[in-house]
């Protein structure tokens, strides 16, 4: 079972990293053997959530913010398998905070009492775009939903990485208590599925920067990480850590579908390109 570690320890381990001058990992998984081998290769964090389940079922991550099924139902079905074969390093459930059939503060309990060490607000509203979000938030199922998850986890002195898209976000998420602010640029460009069109590396980093700027004034001992948009592949998760100020850096596609895919077609390749020559 996946090591299971209070919110003063997990983080310890990731500012022991820090003061190390090593990068935080956060691995995303939606499969046992992915999180497997990101512990053999030494994750500080594996996040499981329901994004990571549909892109390793072949399809596109943002089958998560289509209504074909619970997030919090898959969480729970697809991180049972998955949990027992992470040993020591602390898992992060994504939970999706708008759900109306369960009750956020039990459902933290629920998913600790699981084994996982911590929360993340996933899947998110920031996705949809402002329009839209907005149309959430005013029928009481938007960002400030994510919020609230945070603050129950603060409550309840349980870790929490808090995902966000803008400064605004970001300072709401720090001021409700979040330990790491993710900061999310969007999709993950590259390979079969990933986003076409995204911004710039500079664009990026410097939007990155914005948010370690915010959130830095309301409290400088949260540690921001960078994810998605064209921060892509370890080059460019090296330049978002080493332009800005945040000190790691959260994979998705990047770390586990991206990957397997090129990985499979390679080896798919050379198989096939065996004779019958004797």
């Amino acid at each position: 079972m996946a090591g299971k570690y209070s919110r003063l320890e997990v983080r310890k381990l990731l500012k022991k990293q820090v003061e190390n001058n090593k990068a935080i990992f956060m691995f995303g998984a939606g499969i046992g053997l992915s999180a497997k081998c990101a512990e053999i290769g030494g994750a500080d964090l594996i996040g499981i959530y329901s994004t990571a389940f549909y892109r390793m079922m072949g399809t596109s991550s943002l089958m998560a913010w289509l209504p074909y099924s619970n997030a919090n139902d898959e969480l729970i079905k697809f991180s049972r398998p998955i949990l027992p074969v992470v040993k020591q390093t602390p898992c992060i459930a994504g939970i999706g905070a708008h759900d109306p059939t369960r009750e956020m503060d039990q459902f933290v309990d629920e998913v600790i009492n699981m084994g996982f060490s911590g929360v993340s607000n996933e899947p998110f509203v920031g996705i949809y775009g402002k329009d839209f979000a907005d149309m959430l938030e005013s029928s009481g199922i938007g960002f400030s939903r994510e919020v609230e998850l945070i603050k129950i986890a603060d409550s309840k002195d349980v870790f929490s990485v808090a995902w966000a898209f803008d400064t605004e976000q970001a300072e709401k998420m720090a001021n409700a208590g979040a330990d790491i602010i993710g900061a999310m640029i969007g999709l993950t460009a590259g390979g079969l599925s990933g986003a076409k069109k995204t911004i710039t590396l500079d664009d990026a980093a410097a939007e990155t920067q914005k948010i370690c700027d915010a959130v830095k004034k309301i409290n400088k001992d949260i540690m921001v990480i960078t994810h998605g948009g064209p921060f892509k592949d370890v080059e460019t998760a090296k330049y978002s850590i080493q332009s800005t100020d945040a000190v790691g850096y959260a994979s998705g596609s990047s770390g586990e579908r991206v990957p397997t895919e090129t990985a499979i077609i390679d080896i798919t390749k050379n198989y096939k390109s065996i004779s019958l020559d004797k």
